[in-house]
């Protein structure tokens, strides 16, 4: 075989990597080694799953083909040396086809991972939910009145859903999430409040390098360490099909120390007890599962001024928690 033909090895290396990437379907510029992804779920309706399927970057692609270069430029130069010796250089034969076959490693990397399993979706289901009319209707009969407490659960988190670059990629806090919502879920007449916050630095975007800008950059979490939510009023609730009561209300959310006015949509729903033994509560716990929909302007935030790095002015924002009852001492009002 020609001298340089070991050249055809990186260069399928670039063509597998290529062929993964647009099988992927994602558009990402950077090497996810684990991608996030989601599956339906019985309760949730929607849960994360945090180590998916390697996805090839844009970057990835570029870097082999960097790589094939450098290697034809090596043995440009070492074919020269063996012509100006007059004889063969001791090993390099099985030296080019070692670091020729090298790159093959991204690919195989990559396909032996899998795909993502059928059902499963790369981004977070919107959740958007028809606004109900401008009337209370419905509850959730079985929960007590009371004060319910964001727990740490695989179904507490909040995910913006961003665009820069061309690419589409999610900013997720799933950590650190704290609040309440107080009133009575039979009866959504009746007086409620709510008060939900996150850490700033709390951000994953999936790629650390990304995450870090978002943290240090675009949030500032050194100057504001959360973000918050305050639910300002109900304006309609009826009750969903399944089982869950679709709301609409106003809110407002504070972000880099600048408070936005926000519509929001959702769902309220109380898991039955086979439900909350498989979201790992006890049967008799007082569980309230809440979804909340909402968007942000970035010309109206703090982000105005890296506007341009993103590929749109609106950020939607989709919020889901799992909240239990907090026990209160006796005398503390319900």
């Amino acid at each position: 075989m020609s001298f340089f033909g070991c050249l055809l090895l990186p260069l399928a290396a670039v063509l597998a990597a290529l062929a993964r990437w647009l099988l992927q379907g994602r558009g990402n510029l950077y090497t996810d080694g684990g991608a996030r992804y989601y599956v339906p779920d019985p309760d949730l309706g929607w849960r994360v799953v945090e180590s998916g399927p390697v996805s090839i970057g844009l970057e990835a692609i570029g870097l082999l083909a960097a790589y094939t270069v450098v290697l034809l430029v090596g043995l440009v130069i070492a074919r020269r040396r063996e012509r100006r010796r007059g004889e063969r250089i001791p090993g390099l034969r099985a030296l080019r086809w070692t670091v020729a076959a090298l790159p093959l490693i991204v690919p195989v990397w990559a396909f032996a991972s899998g795909s993502l399993p059928e059902g499963a979706s790369e981004r977070a289901p919107s959740g958007l939910v028809e606004a109900p009319p401008d009337s209370i209707e419905g509850g959730l009969a079985g929960l007590p009145a009371g004060t319910y407490a964001a727990v740490a659960h695989r179904g507490t988190a909040i995910t913006a859903h961003l665009s820069g670059g061309g690419e589409a990629f999610e900013a997720r806090f799933a950590r650190d999430i704290q609040g309440t919502w107080r009133g009575a879920p039979a009866d959504l007449r009746q007086p409620m409040s709510a008060d939900i916050s996150v850490a700033t630095a709390a951000v994953d975007t999936g790629i650390e390098l990304r995450s870090k800008h978002a943290r240090e950059d675009y949030l500032i979490a050194a100057k504001f360490p959360r973000i918050r939510f305050q639910l300002q009023r109900l304006l309609g609730a009826r009750p969903a099909a399944d089982g869950a009561v679709a709301y609409s209300a106003h809110g407002i959310v504070e972000l880099m120390g600048t408070r936005h006015r926000a519509a929001v949509t959702g769902t309220l729903r109380a898991p039955s007890a086979a439900a909350r033994q498989r979201l790992g509560f006890a049967a008799a716990d007082p569980i309230l599962l809440a979804t909340a929909h909402f968007e942000i302007k970035i010309s109206e935030s703090k982000l105005k001024a890296d506007a341009g790095d993103f590929d749109g002015d609106i950020i939607p924002i989709d919020v889901s928690l799992v909240l239990r009852r907090r026990v209160e001492a006796k005398n503390d009002k319900e």
